[in-house]
C-alpha cells in the first residue's frame, strides 16, 4: 500500500514539476526572441564625431612675421599716390599677376585670423624678446594679457579674418576704391589688437 501511495504522489508532483520546468523554458525562449527582434529593429548608433586635434606648432610671432605682416604690407602698398613736381602719380595693380598676388595675400590674412584662434598657441619662442622695448611688450607680458582676456583675443582674431574677407572681395572684383577702404579697415583692426595686447599701457 505504501509503495503504491509513494508512486502516485511522485507521479503527481513529478508531472507538475515537469510542467513548471517546461513553462519556464518556454518563457525564456519567448523573452530571448523578443530581445533579438528589438535589437534588430533598433537604429544603429552612430560613432561620435572625431575631436579636433590641432597642433599649433608655429608661434603667434611666427604667424605675424611670415603671414600677417607681409600680406598686410602688400595690401597697403597695392595702391600708392605720390605727389611729384609734375602732379600726382598713382600706382595700382594692373596685370593679372598683380591681382593674383594680392588675392593670395588676402587669403593669407583671413586664414591667419583663423589660425590665431587655435587655443594653446605660444606667443613666441622661449628665448624671444621684444625687438622694440618700451614700444612693444615682452612676449611673456603679451601672453599674460591674452590669458587674462581670451574673449577679446578671439574677437581680434575674427576681426582680422573679416578684414581679410573684405580685402579678398575687393581684389576679386578688381575694385581699387574697395581695396583702399578695406586697407583702412585692416589698419584699424591691426591697431586695435596691438593697442590691447602689444603696447604698454599709458602711465
Amino acid at each position: 500500500m505504501l509503495p503504491e501511495l509513494h508512486r502516485r504522489v511522485h507521479d503527481r508532483f513529478g508531472a507538475g514539476t515537469r510542467r513548471v520546468t517546461f513553462c519556464l523554458s518556454l518563457l525564456v525562449l519567448i523573452a530571448t526572441t523578443l530581445m533579438a527582434v528589438a535589437c534588430e529593429d533598433r537604429e544603429p548608433v552612430a560613432p561620435p564625431p572625431p575631436t579636433a586635434d590641432f597642433q599649433p606648432t608655429a608661434t603667434v610671432e611666427d604667424l605675424m612675421r611670415v603671414m600677417i605682416d607681409p600680406a598686410a604690407d602688400a595690401m597697403w602698398d597695392a595702391v600708392v599716390v605720390t605727389s611729384t613736381p609734375d602732379g600726382l602719380e598713382e600706382q595700382r595693380p594692373e596685370t593679372d599677376d598683380e591681382w593674383l598676388a594680392l588675392e593670395r595675400d588676402a587669403i593669407l590674412l583671413l586664414e591667419a585670423g583663423n589660425l590665431l584662434q587655435i587655443e594653446h598657441r605660444p606667443v613666441a619662442a622661449p628665448d624671444s624678446v621684444s625687438q622694440l622695448p618700451g614700444v612693444d611688450l615682452e612676449p611673456a607680458d603679451i601672453a599674460a594679457r591674452i590669458v587674462a582676456s581670451p574673449d577679446a583675443w578671439q574677437r581680434s582674431a575674427r576681426e582680422l579674418h573679416d578684414a581679410g574677407v573684405v580685402m579678398l572681395e575687393a581684389v576679386q572684383a578688381r575694385n581699387v576704391e574697395a581695396l583702399l577702404a578695406g586697407g583702412d579697415r585692416l589698419d584699424a583692426t591691426c591697431e586695435n589688437c596691438h593697442s590691447r595686447f602689444w603696447y604698454p599701457s599709458d602711465p
